[in-house]
């Protein structure tokens, strides 16, 4: 089987063409998928761990999976982020340091996580953290991490990369994993099998609402970054099922993907741009921000 994968962003054109793949491959056992790159101009390269939501999924069910006719800006970007090592070819030296490079994390590895997080989450554009505030924020991302390993219900790990574009004032780290989906957890904790994918994200989204018992920390451990996004400029992506969520300082919208995405992926967007300064408001006399 044979699949053209095109033009791959962070938006909703290139989550959907990755549940598109997902749709088209779903009974797809001891095949042979082929994903033809040879119209994709451009991959921005922390969309590599949604699509291994795909492609996890399909080695599961003993498919043999291969990447083809890239074109050559393409495949430099994913060899400098180490996703075609997947595919067993050779990496490249990310000497600008712009990646944070592909990784497949298992259930139970959350202190690699934090150790992924020291060595990454550092330079790459982003703005001036107060070291309380950097630790918040990365206890955040692991809170995020920990999510997916409870929820996800996948033992085919959790899978993290970012890209720092200088040219585009951003930075992406992107969380995805190929579990049930927030829609499936949500549903079946209140017992309403009438619930829709973006209901199921939208009420996920409110703060205090959890799916978790007993006294493990609820929530998508977004709220932090939710404060530190609305003032930085930049934006949250959730896609799970037929859910796509998208938070910025301007606005927030949900909306039904076209395609099923199999499991969940969270994609913060931070301005690096911005020339702010950021502390929490605990540590200040008066009342600045944060």
């Amino acid at each position: 089987m044979k699949l053209d994968l095109g033009t791959i962003r962070s938006n909703y054109s290139g989550f959907n063409a990755i549940a598109d793949v997902a749709v088209k491959t779903k009974d797809a056992w001891l095949d042979s998928i082929k994903l033809d790159l040879s119209s994709c101009s451009f991959f921005e390269a922390n969309m590599a761990a949604p699509l291994y939501t795909v492609i996890s999924r399909l080695r599961d069910d003993l498919n043999d999976v291969s990447i083809s006719n890239m074109p050559d800006g393409v495949c430099t970007i994913l060899r400098k982020n180490k996703f075609l090592s997947v595919f067993n070819q050779t990496e490249l030296a990310d000497t600008n340091q712009t990646t944070l490079p592909f990784k497949i994390f298992k259930l139970t590895a959350g202190d690699q996580f934090n150790d992924y997080l020291n060595t990454y989450m550092q330079g790459r554009g982003l703005p001036t953290m107060s070291g309380a505030l950097t630790k918040r924020f990365r206890q955040s991302l692991f809170e995020i991490f920990l999510n997916a390993t409870f929820h996800s219900q996948s033992e085919s790990g959790i899978f993290v990369c970012g890209q720092f574009y200088p040219n585009k004032h951003r930075l992406d780290f992107t969380i995805a994993d190929a579990g049930v989906g927030i829609w499936e957890n949500v549903r079946q904790y209140r017992k309403m099998p009438n619930l829709d994918s973006c209901q199921a994200i939208q009420w996920a989204m409110i703060e205090g609402n959890t799916t978790k018992t007993g006294n493990q920390p609820g929530g998508l451990g977004l709220k932090l970054i939710k404060d530190f996004i609305q003032m930085n400029g930049g934006k949250i992506q959730i896609v799970s099922r037929f859910g796509y969520y998208a938070f910025s300082a301007i606005r927030e919208s949900i909306q039904k993907m076209d395609n099923d995405f199999p499991g969940t992926c969270v994609n913060i967007e931070i301005n690096t741009e911005d020339t702010s300064s950021y502390c929490l408001k605990s540590e200040l006399k008066s009342e600045d921000i944060f």
